[in-house]
């Protein structure tokens, strides 16, 4: 909703605001590690799934909320005006109108949202201590020794942890071919 209203509407402090989250991707996630490993253990999130969800989230709203705002541009301005003389609010608006137009654009940053929560190590490796928390990338760390390597156990794992990725494509990419087909022939 963010985006939306970044792509829509004009307001005062909006360029700054841009820039406030353009320049949040310049900061390497290195750099966060120390900070969001005391606040971590401030609000006893430590060694939590619920920690490394919120951490992942935040990492990923910048990128999200740029690719979902270029897809809310893209969508003319006419379609959500038609609407409002129609009647509709803002709200139902927003739902009903430019939600399903951009479906591409949220299944996009869902791929992608995915597949870096997924294949994180660094903050994985820093805020979990326990196995019940580990991520797979982490447990895959633990198949490795200083002298040794246990390969078949390692190739057999590292086909398990990228099936789902490719499945999740998949599954979306099917959605978004399947939705664009439904439109192509409602239009």
């Amino acid at each position: 909703m963010t985006a939306y209203v970044f792509a829509r509407f004009e307001f005062k402090g909006r360029a700054l605001m841009a820039l406030m989250i353009s320049s949040s991707l310049l900061i390497p996630s290195s750099a966060l590690l120390m900070p969001i490993y005391r606040i971590m253990v401030s609000i006893h999130l430590f060694d939590t799934i619920i920690g490394l969800i919120l951490v992942h989230t935040a990492l990923g709203l910048p990128t999200s909320f740029f690719v979902i705002r270029s897809y809310f541009q893209s969508i003319p301005k006419e379609l959500e005006e038609a609407a409002y003389i129609d009647g509709c609010g803002y709200m139902k608006t927003f739902f009903v109108i430019v939600l399903p137009l951009a479906k591409s654009g949220l299944s996009t940053v869902a791929v992608l949202q995915f597949l870096m929560s997924w294949n994180e190590f660094m903050f994985a490796l820093v805020l979990t201590k326990s196995e019940k928390v580990r991520t797979l990338p982490l447990a895959l760390n633990y198949f490795t020794t200083q002298f040794s390597f246990n390969y078949t156990a390692l190739f057999a794992a590292l086909t398990m942890v990228i099936l789902p990725s490719i499945i999740i494509y998949i599954i979306l990419q099917e959605q978004v071919t399947q939705s664009m087909v439904t439109g192509a022939i409602k239009g």
